[in-house]
């Protein structure tokens, strides 16, 4: 395999020419700062290697382990197709994309535009923090980003410091759209993605909106605090470190902390929706000061910062008053007691002296203090932002104590109340607890399944959500009562799980059964027949043989209902099978008038065909289709015989 820095000064597609390295890439990824030859433009080029996408599993489960090189570049080109025509003033979306071979190793290429912000990771190297209002405006434009991406059913899979340009205004960018494909494979993780990996990746392989909320969390959370929560030297590390915890936010980054730590829960259900996420800090922006300018990197190189050397500062050592020489003596045993002079012995009487009134001076100050400490009335502090409630408490010497509740009255981010209440007196050093609203109280989702139409739409509104209704015919649930619900924004809660006020259930009620078409039995077995109804779900009833003139022995010659009909599940089809053509015996008629030759056949059930002869006389012979027929014989009812007179 080549090294990255060999390929520094390639031409990509005859257009690209590769500049200079940019470092932080995963192992099968290179980024280059390069020149587009053409219009002699900045850009970006990403070059990940076909085997990577390949092997790692970049491409869909339905192909991996299948592909060919050949084939692993298609896929990956049609994703990339699939975003190109992503339009949205934050993100940054491929320019253009191929795949070419350099240095005898094949790669896919992707252009995007070259940004000159400077990225998030610039910023966090260089030891920078940004303050909350910075934070929260650059997470506003991230989340509408994500939103856009997601309502579209895509996935960024790639969000953190090193995709996030901001410009000095804290306006931001975020690139990487289209270059993972919803990582499908942890091995293709760099350290710095697994950094920012969602818990859920030990178990689920592929990148989600909600894996995409995690790693803006920790994103956010670390240019305040310089730190990413739970990172190891491997993602394995990483991802046993956060299974199961909450992120350790602290209440010290005041009220953006809130919304950054339900972001980042360990669950995915339980985390905020990007739209979600977005709207919380947008409650937030009235309640911190306007964002300073992000200072500029372009004034002091990473080298400058981190070898400046300062001068050093010697103080001068204090002036001594001239003592005079003390002559020591050789060193007595410790058994000998040696004799100062009264002199010396003087000067340390006056020293221990001094040492014992400052003690008691000292020991004096201190019993004051400990019997004079002050005690300061409660501030009402209801309704005020946290960060100002902490502001004007700052310098009464508590010790404040966040503890967070919901409220339904108070905004979040909002002291709720204090304890001791307002009005108490409380001394220096006391603990003083802020309870903070968390937002609005959560509604607890409840089983509705099984119940009536109208009880599940009361049970729904009493907790305050909002309810949608789909009428579906079921076989097992009577007519009236529910079926199944979903909430729409969270489809794999359950029963029991807390949600948002105003959150919109959808019920689904039963319309009764489900109505079968009647399959046709005419002219089949009446195994066939049996056959047909039980495929549906109907059953059979065999009622009395039928004569049939069209239809053959055995076979279905009527059915009730009729193919037009529809039938609930074990709906009954009574059906008879044909007898075939029903028969009369044929009456004497030779030797008789005309008359009363017609006479009997009609009573008969027959008719007269062709008569030859002197129709004056009597019959004298009866035919059907050349047979002569006697009296007795078995014709078929309802055909015509024909007489033959003298």
């Amino acid at each position: 395999m080549i090294e990255r820095d060999e390929l520094t000064g390639a031409v990509v597609a005859a257009r690209y020419r590769l500049e200079r390295l940019i470092r932080g890439g995963a192992d099968s990824t290179s980024v280059f700062a390069a020149t587009d030859l053409r219009s002699n433009h900045s850009v970006i080029v990403r070059l990940v290697t076909v085997e990577s996408i390949v092997a790692e599993g970049e491409t869909s489960d339905a192909e991996r382990g299948s592909l060919d090189p050949n084939q692993a570049v298609e896929a990956f080109q049609r994703h990339l197709l699939s975003v190109a025509g992503i339009s949205h003033p934050v993100l940054v979306p491929p320019l253009d994309w191929g795949d070419t071979a350099l240095r005898g190793e094949r790669f896919v290429f992707i252009v995007t535009e070259r940004i000159e912000d400077v990225s998030l990771r610039e910023l966090l190297d260089r030891g920078r923090r940004l303050s909350a209002s910075q934070t929260l405006v650059i997470g506003l434009d991230l989340c509408r980003a994500l939103h856009h991406l997601h309502q579209l059913g895509i996935t960024h899979g790639d969000v953190r410091p090193a995709n996030v340009f901001v410009s000095p205004d804290s306006r931001a960018r975020l690139a990487g759209i289209g270059i993972k494909r919803g990582i499908s494979g942890t091995a293709s993780m760099s350290i710095e993605q697994a950094r920012y990996a969602a818990p859920e990746f030990s178990i689920e392989a592929s990148a989600t909106p909600e894996s995409d909320i995690y790693a803006l969390a920790l994103t956010l959370l670390e240019t305040i605090t310089g730190d990413v929560p739970f990172a190891a030297d491997s993602l394995a590390v990483t991802l046993a470190n956060r299974a199961g915890k909450l992120l350790p936010v602290s209440a010290d980054i005041g009220p953006i902390a809130v919304p950054i730590e339900k972001a980042g829960r360990p669950e995915p259900s339980d985390r905020s929706t990007a739209i979600d996420f977005g709207r919380a800090l947008a409650q937030l922006a009235g309640k911190l000061p306007a964002p300073e300018q992000i200072a500029s990197l372009t004034t002091e190189s990473f080298r400058d910062t981190i070898t400046r050397q300062l001068d050093a500062v010697v103080a001068e050592p204090a002036p001594r008053s001239a003592e005079p020489a003390v002559s020591v003596g050789v060193v007595k045993p410790a058994d000998v007691a040696v004799i100062a002079p009264p002199a010396e012995r003087r000067r340390y009487r006056w020293l221990w002296s001094g040492l014992a009134a400052v003690a008691v001076t000292v020991g004096g100050v201190l019993v004051w203090q400990t019997l004079n400490v002050e005690s300061f009335e409660v501030p009402a502090l209801s309704g005020v932002a946290e960060g100002e409630a902490r502001n004007t408490v700052s310098q009464l010497g508590w010790n404040i104590v966040i503890s967070v509740e919901r409220s339904d009255d108070v905004a979040l981010g909002e002291v709720i109340r204090t304890v001791p209440p307002t009005g108490a007196m409380l001394q220096e050093g006391d603990d003083l607890t802020l309870v903070v609203s968390e937002g609005p109280t959560l509604a607890v989702v409840p089983d509705v399944n099984g119940l009536s139409r109208d009880d599940a739409v009361a049970a729904l509104e009493s907790q305050g959500l909002v309810v949608a209704e789909v009428i579906r015919d079921d076989d097992a649930v009577p007519a009236g009562r529910v079926v199944s619900w979903i909430v729409t924004e969270q489809p794999n809660l359950l029963a029991g799980s807390e949600v948002l006020k105003g959150t919109r259930v959808e019920i689904t009620v039963s319309g009764g059964p489900v109505l079968r078409n009647v399959p046709n039995l005419i002219g089949r077995s009446e195994a066939d027949a049996q056959a047909q109804l039980v495929a549906v779900q109907l059953v059979g009833q065999r009622n009395d043989d039928v004569f049939s003139v069209d239809i053959e022995v055995g076979l279905v010659a009527t059915q009730t209902p009729a193919v037009s009909g529809q039938l609930a599940r074990n709906g009954v089809v009574a059906y008879s099978l044909s007898k075939g053509p029903e028969t009369v015996e044929l009456p004497s008629i030779v030797g008789l008038t005309l008359a009363d030759a017609q006479k009997k056949l009609v009573e008969a059930g027959l008719s007269v065909g062709v008569t030859t002869g002197r129709t004056s006389s009597r019959v004298r012979s009866v035919t059907q289709d050349g047979t002569t027929l006697k009296a007795g014989d078995l014709v078929r009812k309802g055909t015509a015989v024909n007489l033959v007179f003298p």
